[in-house]
């Protein structure tokens, strides 16, 4: 029974942060851009390391893309999840590694009471195909099927698993 319950807790959190992100209410908690070298960094920012990798064969027309790092708090199923930071980048192909800079107090931020609890995901934005809508067929983005871009802002190195949209 507490089996059952605990899988049903966690399926209820993971399709709140799935679905419940509307872009009309993200509001970004950080306008500053860093460099991706941590000892040039502010000392309110910490760096999240991430791989992006796949394995379909990539075309990439348009370079650009944007990196957003969210927060919830597991425990609360129906609240969406809040935007931290996201920056934009340039790749001509994959794999690739960026440095996101991330306030150090990312959790704090979205709630001060239940800091130590917040779990983190990325999302990518990217029209790779340049047909000027991102999201679409033909675009690269994360592989949810293969692992969910759960994140821990600890500074070690995480892949990303990503894959062209059918």
């Amino acid at each position: 029974m507490i089996k059952n319950i605990k899988v049903l807790i966690a399926a209820g959190v993971l399709s709140v942060t799935l679905f419940s992100c509307n872009k009309n209410e993200k509001k970004p908690l950080s306008d500053t851009e860093a460099k991706s070298e941590k000892s040039s960094l502010p000392d309110n920012q910490k760096i999240l390391k991430l791989e992006f990798t796949g394995t379909d064969n990539f075309t990439i027309k348009n370079p650009k893309l944007k990196v957003s790092l969210y927060g919830h708090d597991p425990l609360l199923a129906d609240s969406p999840a809040t935007l931290i930071t996201e920056k934009e980048y340039e790749q001509t192909s994959v794999p690739f590694i960026i440095n996101m800079p991330v306030p150090e107090d990312a959790a704090n931020r979205i709630d001060k009471k239940t800091s130590e609890r917040m779990k983190y995901y990325v999302s990518i934005e990217w029209d790779s195909d340049g047909n000027g809508k991102a999201g679409e067929k033909r675009d690269i983005y994360i592989d949810h099927d293969k692992e969910f871009p759960n994140v821990k802002l600890n500074g070690e190195l995480q892949k990303v698993y990503l894959k062209i949209l059918k």
